[in-house]
């Protein structure tokens, strides 16, 4: 009887295992400098592009959030723009990801990689939490 037991948690162990694909796992973030956003802010923005990642790119693997200095520079008179109406503040992430033979949903290319997708979030007016805007090249 033991055995028959220790065979079937063993199993369902495997397969718990077996059951989780890539695009369960956690991006790699790539958080460097910022003159504008702490480390917490960041890592709260990325986790804003997950959720939405896992709901809305099926059959897509994110693989990296990147934030840094130079996403500051290249975003720097948007972010900017922003910054000049003190109750809002934008953050721009990039990303890459994969997509299966389908192309995800069938709007993206099958089988490729998207690097430096963009990703724009602003602050709530409350400013606890961040609220994705738009997304794409």
């Amino acid at each position: 009887m033991k055995k028959i037991l220790v065979c079937i948690l063993t199993a369902c162990c495997l397969m718990g295992l077996i059951g989780c694909s890539n695009s369960e796992k956690k991006a790699e973030r790539v958080i460097g400098y910022s003159a504008l956003y702490d480390e917490n802010l960041i890592n709260e923005a990325c986790n804003v592009v997950e959720r939405e990642f896992a709901k809305k790119f099926k059959g897509c693997t994110l693989k990296e959030l990147r934030y840094d200095d130079e996403v500051e520079n290249r975003f720097a008179d948007e972010i900017m723009e922003y910054a000049t109406d003190e109750d809002k503040e934008l953050i721009v992430l990039l990303s890459t990801f994969d997509t299966d033979k389908k192309g995800g949903d069938g709007s993206l290319n099958s089988n490729a990689t998207y690097t430096d997708w963009q990703w724009r979030l602003v602050r709530t007016e409350d400013k606890k939490s961040w609220e994705l805007v738009d997304w794409g090249y």
